[in-house]
């Protein structure tokens, strides 16, 4: 059998054959926008049982992938699966996809945590595949680059981790700040999916602003799962989440006390020097507006000194940087493409 790098390079001459589970939810919708554009992809099957049997131009407004809904969670033959699925539902299929040789991208927060009795704390279900925890990787991918080129199971991050983690995981892992962290995030109605509620009915989150999950939400935990292991001492996290009364995109404000004897200066150069190097990350001299980020692959970043607290702004679009975009970008570093094919770094202004 051929060895991993080698199928990667063989990968990266070819064009890959993708399927994506769960089509027509918001970031399943994103993950068929972006893989039928994609250069290196020919996209062969869209699942989705609400709207299985129809041409998914049809069942998408604006759509012209012509291509006909299957139902169920057969992929055919394909080399990668976008799911995103409601939570269990991709575990449960997991290892089959995995055993007919497609690499998997999940959407879902099933393999985002450190293990099973993890997830079945905070999603009140047993895990349908525990044997795959230690297979999963993380796969954001400025912090995970190196391990993400041979996995075959990527967890694709939450967007408020997305964000927080972008914004944290620099300042951590070089021991400038204190584990001390306040994240407060807002997020446009998008992020809550495609499935009608009452909390994002237009006349319940129109002009209005709204903390939610303040006593405890399931993206904490995932942001502490990888904060930790960057941090030399325990991480004290609060988080505070917020709807918006928007579509699309993301903002977090992350506030760690800078720690003693560190320059400012050192932690601001830390994030441009970060933002530098990495494609999909732009440093702002000012902190950025959601707008900024719209319909790209980009977290655009800015740090502050506040006295001895530094504060640092990240946008995202949710859909994009903080689902199907950052799934795309993780799959192009695995499969050896360029890191930017099929993914945009700019947005429409205004």
């Amino acid at each position: 059998m051929q060895d991993r790098d080698t199928l990667r390079r063989v990968a990266a001459t070819q064009r890959l054959r993708a399927a994506v589970a769960g089509s027509t939810g918001y970031i399943g919708m994103q993950c068929v926008t972006l893989l039928a554009a994609h250069p290196n992809v020919d996209l062969v099957t869209v699942l989705g049982h609400s709207t299985a049997g129809r041409r998914y131009s049809e069942a998408v407004p604006g759509s012209d992938v012509d291509i006909v809904v299957g139902d169920g969670l057969d992929l055919g033959d394909v080399d990668i699966v976008f799911a995103a699925l409601p939570h269990t539902v991709a575990a449960g299929q997991a290892q089959a996809w995995l055993d007919a040789g497609a690499v998997v991208v999940d959407m879902s927060a099933d393999f985002r945590l450190a293990d099973a009795a993890e997830y079945q704390r905070w999603y009140g279900v047993t895990h349908p595949a525990p044997q795959l925890f230690e297979r999963a990787v993380y796969g954001l991918v400025e912090m995970e680059r190196d391990r993400l080129r041979s996995s075959d199971l990527i967890a694709a991050p939450g967007c408020y981790p997305t964000a927080a983690l972008i914004a944290t995981l620099p300042a951590l892992r070089s021991g400038l700040v204190e584990p001390r962290i306040i994240v407060d995030a807002k997020s446009g109605v998008s992020g809550a999916g495609r499935s009608p509620s009452l909390s994002v009915h237009f006349a319940e989150a129109n002009e209005s602003v709204r903390a939610y999950g303040v006593a405890g939400h399931r993206h904490r935990a995932e942001m502490l799962s990888q904060m930790r292991p960057a941090s030399a001492a325990d991480v004290s996290l609060t988080f505070v989440p917020h709807l918006v009364p928007m579509t699309r995109g993301l903002l977090a404000t992350v506030y760690m006390r800078i720690g003693d004897g560190v320059d400012a200066e050192a932690v601001t150069a830390l994030y441009r020097d970060l933002c530098c190097r990495e494609p999909f990350l732009r440093y702002d001299e000012s902190p950025p507006p959601t707008k900024s980020v719209l319909g790209s692959n980009v977290a655009a970043l800015n740090c502050t000194v506040q006295g001895d607290t530094l504060v640092v702004t990240a946008a995202i679009d949710n859909l994009v940087k903080g689902a199907a975009g950052q799934g795309i970008q993780a799959m192009n570093v695995r499969f050896g493409f360029a890191e930017t094919a099929g993914l945009a770094t700019a947005s429409a202004w205004p």
